[in-house]
């Protein structure tokens, strides 16, 4: 019981968190059997890579905690807004063809993405999104590698712009699953570049270079769909396809303890004037 009349069953949303994942994980073991068939032996034993855990703690404190407040937060910010002037706006999104309607929420909502993952990378929000960049051995699987506030604030501020816009609740969400299961893909070990079509969309090479420990690729590629926001405004990089190594040095990649209460001691320093340059942002 979380609140008077809301009950909430935390084997029951294990279960669908898990039920969900599953396919997730049967799709990408197939992708690497099929690119890697000469080297199975070597698929089965990067299954589990250093790292892992913290991947599975942050996927099942997402399913428990997390999903169950943005799913309270985001009918309470729809009933906030539904009193504005996006009334307006929504009888104008009525009027576009479905598929029509889709493909403009899918730019828009890339480009409110590019410029909140650019946030991301400023000083204090970094402090929060490092984990998901600690993953050293990239997989799909680290997509679901960040800390609670920067899974929050991404949501909040991805969602509630598009309701701000007065997109209809169906097209938001179709927007965050097509966007959820495609940077799935840009997350998983693969070296693609797309070639020509990489000029249109993110591929997964390209996103692999935003994970670079260091070199040129920091501080690029923030786009998750769309590469044009990354060529517009100077952030693309896609020189060929990425081995450098990934990862960010020093942010206790191993520990998940570490990484969900680090940022919190990090703030506090930042926030005293004395407070020295530690915490780099890539």
């Amino acid at each position: 019981m979380i609140g008077p009349g809301m009950n909430f069953d935390v084997v029951a949303q294990l279960q669908s968190a898990i039920s969900g994942l599953l396919p997730e994980m049967g799709a990408f073991l197939l992708l690497a059997a099929i690119i890697n068939r000469n080297d199975l032996v070597g698929v089965v034993r990067r299954l589990l890579p250093a790292g892992f855990h913290v991947n599975v703690f942050s996927f099942l404190l997402d399913a428990l905690l997390i999903a169950p407040l943005l799913a309270v937060g985001m009918v309470l910010m729809q009933h906030s807004i539904a009193w504005t002037w996006t009334g307006a706006m929504g009888a104008m999104w009525a009027e576009f063809p479905k598929w029509l309607l889709l493909l403009v929420v899918l730019f828009v909502g890339d480009a409110i993405g590019y410029f909140r993952h650019r946030l991301e990378h400023c000083r204090w929000l970094w402090l929060f999104h490092e984990m998901h960049h600690s993953d050293r051995r990239m997989t799909w699987f680290s997509l679901y590698r960040f800390h609670p506030i920067n899974r929050l604030t991404t949501v909040f501020i991805d969602m509630g712009a598009l309701l701000l816009f007065g997109f209809p609740l169906w097209v938001i969400f179709m927007n965050a699953l097509i966007r959820h299961y495609y940077g799935l893909f840009i997350h998983a070990n693969v070296p693609w570049t797309y070639g020509a079509l990489g000029r249109l969309f993110v591929s997964p090479a390209m996103h692999r270079w935003h994970h670079v420990r260091n070199g040129e690729g920091v501080g690029n590629n923030f786009a998750t769909v769309f590469s044009v926001f990354d060529q517009w405004f100077g952030t693309w990089y896609v020189p060929f396809p990425c081995d450098a190594p990934l990862g960010v040095a020093g942010a206790g990649h191993d520990s998940f303890l570490h990484q969900i209460f680090s940022p919190f001691a990090r703030l506090f320093r930042l926030r005293r004037p004395s407070a020295v340059g530690s915490d780099a942002v890539p």
